[in-house]
């Protein structure tokens, strides 16, 4: 009796540790499911940010900024660490962790909505947009980590040692000259009257108002920062 009793415990055990061990692979299947997902809408982040940063470049005659993987490793890292902190500042220094050659990076760190909402406001700082269109940049490297509904990330931008761009120069219009008009002939012997001499009226003169920095819609505030760092320094 007792080895019985002993071996319908040990069914019952089996069964038991069966569906928990069950249930804890389904939760762990959830999990990866949910963290490879996660990281797929990240990544399609990141690739919105380089489409949208080399349009920025492109409007103001700049090549693209080609894609620097580890540069974006290390972007995602330091997106990641402010995500976790709540709040957005640089790496000290930014350069920490890149064992490439460089001769200058820069770095825009930003939380918004989404991406659209954060291009518009980095374009509209004048010391992030600086770093975007900074004609000695020819690399950059892009991090998002979302926290809840925010959108955390980071943009570093590298010039490389050697390395230079070439501003393109919007295409030049030659513009045709005006026809003129023969002088009217006369006829020997009638020398008809002069015309009146015309009359010109001046249009008064208008001083336009300095033009207006962009502006940003007070529902659409995001946090920006941005830094600079030379080699050497």
């Amino acid at each position: 009796m007792q080895r019985a009793a002993d071996s319908s415990s040990n069914r019952r055990f089996s069964v038991r540790f069966g569906a928990i061990c069950a249930v804890l692979l389904a939760l762990v299947a959830t999990l990866t499911a949910g963290g490879a997902e996660e990281a797929s809408a990240n990544s399609s982040d990141e690739a919105a940010f380089v489409a949208a940063l080399n349009q920025v470049r492109a409007n103001a005659g700049l090549p693209a900024l080609s894609l620097n993987s580890q540069l974006s490793n290390l972007s995602r890292g330091h997106a990641q660490v402010m995500a976790d902190a709540g709040e957005i500042f640089h790496a000290d220094p930014i350069s920490a962790g890149y064992s490439g050659a460089w001769s200058k990076i820069g770095e825009n760190v930003g939380v918004g909505a989404n991406v659209q909402v954060l291009v518009d406001a980095f374009v509209a700082s004048p010391g992030h947009y600086a770093n975007i269109i900074d004609p000695a940049f020819t690399q950059v490297g892009v991090g998002v980590v979302w926290r809840d509904s925010a959108l955390y990330t980071t943009h570093r931008f590298l010039q490389v040692p050697g390395e230079t761009t070439t501003t393109t120069a919007p295409p030049t219009t030659t513009v045709a000259p005006a026809p003129t008009t023969p002088p009217p002939t006369t006829t020997a012997g009638s020398n008809p009257p002069a015309p009146p001499a015309p009359t010109t009226t001046i249009p008064p003169t208008t001083t336009l108002p300095p033009l207006a920095p962009p502006s940003i819609d007070a529902a659409r505030v995001v946090t920006l920062v941005e830094m600079v760092e030379l080699v050497g320094t």
